[in-house]
């Protein structure tokens, strides 16, 4: 990982369990999805809304990704949605720490 994938994945927050090449390996699995499938994200405040038109397949890779963040970032709360047409990332920090969202909401370049 070079630049700025190396900046992103060390300014996770300390909560997060993963190492750095395993953090690596997570943003880049993001990131493709996001490539394949562009993505819309609004936060407000202390929660993260990320939408995709995703096919079947891509819908249960987001299902696996989520699952995984769940392990290695439960300081905030990953849950996915339909919303036709759309699979929805909701990730929600507690309502004092909304700053546990920066690195993640880099993540998605939402502002």
């Amino acid at each position: 990982m070079r630049g700025a994938d190396e900046a992103t994945a060390a300014e996770l927050p300390i909560a997060c369990t993963l190492d750095a090449g395993d953090a690596a390996a997570r943003f880049q699995q993001w990131r493709a999805l996001s490539q394949r499938f562009p993505s819309r994200a609004r936060r407000s405040g202390h929660q993260l809304e990320i939408s995709w038109q995703l096919d079947g397949r891509a819908a249960n890779e987001l299902e696996a990704l989520a699952a995984a963040e769940r392990e290695c970032c439960a300081f905030v709360t990953w849950s996915v949605s339909r919303r036709d047409p759309y699979s929805v990332l909701t990730i929600t920090a507690y309502s004092g720490r909304p700053e546990d969202l920066d690195a993640i909401t880099a993540l998605f370049a939402a502002g």
